[in-house]
């Protein structure tokens, strides 16, 4: 087993040697832009930004985050210069996210609709949400904001959002997990952005159909992909502690299981169900700061994955995957009944008049939903703890032999031994692993 670090210095020195190696993965201009991505495609938003600018002397665009660090779209941030009629210059940045280059993920980011799914929950229900807040009377914002061009040639292709570090927006370490502080801001913003939309449902209208899933997909297409990484999550199971004793249950948990991201929410009036964000991991939060260095905002990002259900999904995809090792599971049950508390006083502030949930309906859907327990544990906390490399994308992940050195290297790291090691049984005595 790992020792965990005994001393803040520790901590502070393995979070700067992380941060200093995404740093040198990510100041490459990008070399594959698409050819349709010029700078012109920004006036109309420099218009408003600088009215009145006379040029554009310089746009640059670079990967907005190292090799790790987003593996289903690409993620850009484009800087650009203006001279104004004074002939004084000004800056600004936009974050671009478009399609892979690869044309198989193409056409299952195609299939998945979760390009469709992030423009509307962007452009259409999360300006809602922050509008119940306004009326009344509390400012809540869960997002940047989408940037929105006037004509729709390309919207299918790419979105463009205002960039969150102008504002000093950053992310977290991922390896490292979150504090207590953070954890506690996300749950309330959690709370707050599915308080807002339970009252949608009930003011407003039903999500689409789309939102019943994940990945909107017609038929099981991870199943390989599954069945090849639960084979090496097994293989290392020597290395996570004295676990071995669960290869079977997890291999019969992989063989007949669905799988998570592409089952059907059940749509039942009994029971409290929330638009969940869908992929709610510490890379899709960032956090703004105080001058104390205490936190002061905290948005989500990323909400390709969105589906309406039991925020079981989030509580539990969010707690498991990015809080820090030492809270994980030590204040587990804390974290649940803070995160109704500040449920419950949101719905009441925006006038929600169905059946509250009690602390106890959320704790029995937790058991209810941990079939996603498996997947966060085998495929998803992989990806969140490996270290940054290049190799490091969706093909490698769910790809073919190529692959191979990647998956390897997440399996028998360091950090998911050590998580592994105390997470694996805690969810085999809740009945996690039960099918």
């Amino acid at each position: 087993m790992v020792q965990n670090s005994n001393s803040n210095g520790d901590i502070q020195h393995e979070k700067e040697e992380i941060n200093k190696n995404n740093d040198n993965n990510n100041n490459n201009e990008f070399p594959d832009k698409p050819e349709w991505l010029t700078k012109e495609l920004f006036s109309e938003f420099l218009e408003k930004d600088f009215p009145n600018f006379t040029k554009i002397t310089k746009f640059n665009v670079k990967r907005a985050v190292a090799a790790g660090e987003n593996f289903m779209t690409t993620l850009l941030r484009v800087h650009l210069e203006v001279e104004m009629p004074d002939a004084s210059s000004k800056s600004t940045s936009y974050m671009v996210k478009i399609k892979p280059k690869s044309e198989q993920i193409q056409n299952m980011i195609e299939e998945w609709q979760i390009f469709k799914k992030e423009q509307l929950t962007y452009s259409k229900y999360i300006p809602k949400f922050e509008e119940f807040y306004s009326e009344a009377g509390k400012t809540v914002e869960f997002a940047p904001k989408l940037m929105q061009l006037q004509s729709d040639r390309h919207n299918s292709y790419l979105l463009i959002m205002e960039d969150l570090r102008l504002r000093d927006f950053k992310n977290a370490t991922r390896q490292l997990g979150l504090d207590m502080e953070h954890t506690k801001a996300v749950l309330k913003k959690l709370a707050q952005f599915h308080a807002a939309s339970a009252r949608y449902v009930e003011s407003v209208e039903e999500f689409p159909t789309m939102y019943d899933q994940c990945m909107v997909t017609g038929e099981d297409v991870f199943a390989e992909h599954r069945l090849n990484s639960g084979k090496i999550f097994r293989a290392n199971l020597h290395l996570y502690g004295d676990v071995e004793y669960l290869k079977e249950k997890l291999k019969k948990c992989v063989e007949t299981q669905s799988d998570p991201y592409q089952m059907k929410s059940e749509r039942n009036p009994s029971e409290f169900n929330v638009l969940n964000h869908g992929d709610l991991w510490v890379n899709n939060i960032m956090f703004q700061y105080n001058e104390d260095g205490s936190v002061k905002e905290t948005y989500f990002i990323d909400f390709q994955l969105g589906r309406y259900s039991s925020p079981a999904q989030d509580l539990q995809y969010f707690l498991y995957s990015s809080t820090n090792i030492e809270i994980k599971l030590k204040h587990f049950d804390y974290f649940i009944a803070y995160y109704h508390g500040q449920l419950i006083e949101h719905l009441k502030l925006l006038k929600y008049e169905g059946k509250m949930p009690s602390l106890r309906d959320i704790h029995m859907a937790m058991y209810k939903h941990d079939y996603w327990a498996y997947s966060i544990a085998t495929n998803l906390m992989p990806v969140i703890l490996c270290e940054s490399r290049e190799d490091a994308n969706i093909d490698n992940v769910i790809g073919g032999e190529e692959g191979n050195a990647f998956r390897q290297a997440m399996y028998t790291n360091s950090r998911l031994a050590e998580n592994m090691s105390v997470l694996l049984p805690w969810l085999d005595n809740r009945g996690a692993f039960e099918v």
